[in-house]
C-alpha cells in the first residue's frame, strides 16, 4: 500500500517525502565537487573543454548534471527513473542551464543511441550492479577517440574496514577473497583493488590515468560536511583535493579516470 502511495504521490504531485535526493542534499553537493574537481583537472590536459559533450549515466536528480552544465559543457543525463529526471529538469531550469535528459537503462538506452561523448562520467553506480562489467563496456563504446571515461568504484578496502568498524568480523573475512557478491546481508554489491581496477580498464582497451579517493573523511569520521561551517568545509575540501593520490584505500569511492586512445590516421573511418 506504502508503494502504491509514494507512486501516486511521485506522478501527480512530484513528491516523495522518502526520496534521497542527491541534488538536494548538502552533503551530497559537497562530495560532488570531489568529483567534478578532478574530472575538470583531467579533462583540461586533454584539451577538452566546454562546450564539449558530457553523458553522466545514473544521473539521478542531476548532481552532478547541473554543475557540469553551469561550467558550459553540454549534458546528457541518463537515469532510470522519470521521477528523478523530472526533479533533474527543474533543478536545471532553476539553475539557468540546459541539459537533456533520457529515461532508461543505460545499457538499453547507450546500445539504441550509440552516440559518442568526450566525458562519459558514471558516480556511485556500477558497484551495485552484478552486471557491472558489461556496464563498463557500454560506458567505454560511449566514449569518443580521445576522450575520458570517469567512473567511481567502491575499494575493497572499504568493505574490509566498514566490517571491522560494525565489528563484523565474520564479513570483513568474507570480503578479502571475493570480488562480489552479498555484503551484510544486502542482495549484491561489487568491490576491487587498485590493480584489479587497472586490470578490468585494460581489458576495455582503455590508458589508465588516474585513481582519485573519493571521502576519505566523513565516512571513517562519522562527521558530516553539514556539521561544519562555511570555512570549514572549505578547509575540508581542499585537503580532499591536495592530497589526491593518497589513501585511495580508506575512501568511500574511488574514481577511476582513463582514456580511449585517439585514433591514427590509419584507424580513421574512410569517408571518401
Amino acid at each position: 500500500m506504502r508503494k502504491v502511495a509514494r507512486k501516486l504521490l511521485r506522478a501527480v504531485a512530484n513528491y516523495d517525502p522518502a526520496y534521497y535526493d542527491m541534488y538536494a542534499d548538502q552533503n551530497e553537493a559537497f562530495f560532488a565537487q570531489l568529483y567534478v574537481a578532478p574530472i575538470m583537472e583531467h579533462a583540461a590536459a586533454r584539451q577538452i573543454r566546454p562546450p564539449a559533450t558530457v553523458l553522466e549515466a545514473g544521473c539521478q536528480t542531476g548532481r552532478l548534471v547541473v554543475p557540469f552544465a553551469q561550467l558550459g559543457f553540454a549534458v546528457t543525463g541518463i537515469d532510470t527513473s522519470g521521477f528523478a529526471l523530472r526533479r533533474a529538469k527543474k533543478y536545471a531550469a532553476a539553475a539557468g542551464v540546459q541539459a537533456a535528459f533520457l529515461q532508461g537503462d543505460l545499457l538499453k538506452v547507450l546500445r539504441g543511441r550509440g552516440a559518442r561523448y568526450d566525458l562519459v562520467v558514471c558516480a556511485e553506480v556500477v558497484y551495485l550492479s552484478s552486471k557491472y562489467r558489461e556496464m563498463l563496456q557500454v560506458l567505454a563504446e560511449s566514449v569518443r577517440p580521445g576522450g575520458l571515461l570517469c567512473v567511481s568504484h567502491r575499494p575493497k578496502s572499504y568493505y574490509f574496514l566498514e566490517s571491522l568498524r560494525q565489528q563484523d568480523v565474520e564479513s570483513a573475512m568474507s570480503v578479502v577473497n571475493r570480488t562480489e557478491g552479498p555484503w551484510r546481508g544486502s542482495a549484491y554489491y561489487n568491490w576491487q583493488t587498485e590493480e584489479e581496477l587497472q586490470a578490468l580498464y585494460g581489458s576495455l582497451g582503455l590508458e589508465w590515468i588516474a585513481l582519485r579517493p573519493i571521502d576519505r573523511l566523513s565516512w571513517l569520521s562519522g562527521i558530516s560536511p553539514s556539521q561544519l561551517s562555511q570555512a570549514q568545509r572549505r578547509h575540508w575540501l581542499e585537503a580532499e583535493l591536495r592530497e589526491a593520490g593518497e589513501g585511495g584505500e580508506c575512501a568511500r569511492y574511488v574514481l577511476v579516470i582513463a582514456a580511449k586512445p585517439s585514433m591514427t590516421n590509419d584507424q580513421a573511418p574512410n569517408t571518401r
